[in-house]
């Protein structure tokens, strides 16, 4: 049996989970609180064991957020699942920062929330799928390259020119410039990339999305 304790401020949505909650063969419904502080004075010093916390984020006083972050502190063994209608990327990934082990949306099926608590109590961690892009686009922004661009604007601009394979006068015809500044600039380019020839340059720049 998974041990659960709502914490909801809205008594009729509370009032219908934990009717649903104790209809569900599973699950023992443990308690509930309306308040974040209500929940953490009911949970800190609880004798009796709790597995899953369904918590909501905007409680009055201290937000879902807040209580996460203190719960998991004190009872760090208790998993918690935010239930929310909250879509913002910020609350989102600050739940998850603050110790939350699911996030699952209000305006989806109730069984998409038992998904959620089944899911915390073995020890995964749930994504309501309406959000779950909004976790794509942080870890493709994390996964670009940190690195700063070492090339000024007109390097980089020759650097396209010289990787498209152009000789060093049609570089200079194309960027307006003369033979001899080409040169220095490809000098510089490959300073800057600690490349030998002009094909490894371009293609260090490729990998460091450079161009």
């Amino acid at each position: 049996m998974i041990r659960v304790f709502l914490v909801e401020d809205h008594t009729l949505m509370r009032t219908g989970l934990r009717k649903t909650l104790e209809n569900v063969p599973d699950i023992d419904f443990a308690g509930e609180a309306s308040s974040a502080e209500d929940a953490f004075l009911a949970l800190v010093d609880r004798k009796e064991p709790v597995d899953v916390v369904v918590m909501d984020i905007g409680l009055p006083g201290d937000s879902g957020i807040t209580a996460t972050r203190a719960l998991r502190q004190a009872r760090p063994e208790v998993r918690i699942v935010m239930y929310t209608v909250h879509r913002v990327e910020e609350e989102i990934f600050s739940a998850f920062t603050a110790g939350a082990d699911g996030y699952c949306l209000k305006d989806t099926s109730v069984d998409s929330l038992l998904l959620a608590i089944r899911a915390a109590y073995i020890g995964s961690v749930y994504l309501d799928p309406a959000i779950a892009h909004l976790a794509l686009n942080r870890i493709r922004t994390l996964a670009r390259p940190a690195e700063d661009n070492p090339l000024s604007p007109r390097e980089t601009e020759i650097l396209k020119l010289l990787s498209k394979g152009l000789s060093n006068r049609e570089i200079g015809d194309s960027a307006g410039i003369s033979l001899s500044t080409v040169k220095a600039h490809i000098q510089s380019i490959l300073e800057k990339l600690s490349a030998s020839t002009r094909a490894d340059a371009a293609v260090k720049a490729i990998k460091k999305g450079l161009i």
